[in-house]
Order: structure tokens, then sequence, then C-alpha cells
């Protein structure tokens, strides 16, 4: 589906409106992220700056994939393979991408309050998140 530019600023208006009233609401969250994105093609405007990726777990592909599919907020622990860096953010994923020969995970990052995107790859684990507490028995 295509919104025109004036739909998605009017749309991106309600759900601030709705988030307003409930803002832990994650379906709500997900969608502003969506909105907030275009839906996914922002991520051609970092397509030069992709983080190189080491190879992907699939059960935490797996994971994601669910994560998106039900706009859910999820812990990850992630090294950035440029700096060494290793962080723990809770996400919310809408998208995931192919992108030479790699997955990348579009999300909002509440660590960053801002959209991301992650190499699946470098993603070593992802925890559930329950009532804003991260539960580490749920490790991948």
């Amino acid at each position: 589906m295509e919104l025109t530019e004036r739909e998605r600023s009017r749309l991106r208006q309600l759900v601030a409106e709705a988030r307003g009233s409930a803002p832990d609401d994650g379906v709500l969250a997900g969608l502003e992220a969506k909105l907030a994105a275009g839906g996914g093609p922002m991520f051609a405007k970092y397509a030069e700056l992709l983080e190189p990726a080491a190879e992907t777990d699939p059960e935490v592909l797996a994971r994601l994939r669910e994560a998106v599919d039900s706009t859910s907020r999820i812990a990850i622990r992630y090294t950035a393979r440029t700096t060494g860096e290793t962080t723990e953010r809770v996400v919310r994923p809408f998208n995931i991408h192919f992108y030479d020969g790699r997955e990348y995970l579009e999300a909002y990052c509440e660590l960053r309050a801002a959209d991301r995107v992650f190499a699946v790859g470098n993603v070593e684990a992802i925890l559930d998140v329950g009532d804003g507490e991260t539960e580490s028995s749920n490790l991948v």
C-alpha cells in the first residue's frame, strides 16, 4: 500500500495523538516507526553506510522475523564490527532487508530514540522484553 506524503503526515499525527494516551502500546509504536521510515524505503539511504556483518544465526533471524511480524519490542545484544562496541538495546523491529548477501534489521532503537539499521549477523543475542524488564532466561 502506497500513501501520499499528505496521507502519511496525517496518519503520523493521529498515531502520535493515540500514543499520548497509550505510550506503552507496542502496536502504535511499531506503526509510528514504520510511518516515520516510509514503510521501509529509508533503508536505501543507509546502503553505503551499512555495518559489515558476521554470518547470520538462523535462530536469531527467526526471532527477529517473529518480532517484525508481531511488532514486538525485543532486547538485542549487538556488537558493531567497525568499533567493537557491544551494547544491549531495546528495539521495535519493523523491517528486514537482504542487501549485498546479508540481512539487515530496521528498527526503532529506544537507546538512541531513533530509527537504526542493524546487521543481523552482528546481533549476538535476543532477549524478550516484558513490562520493560529484560528476561535473561530467554537468551538465544
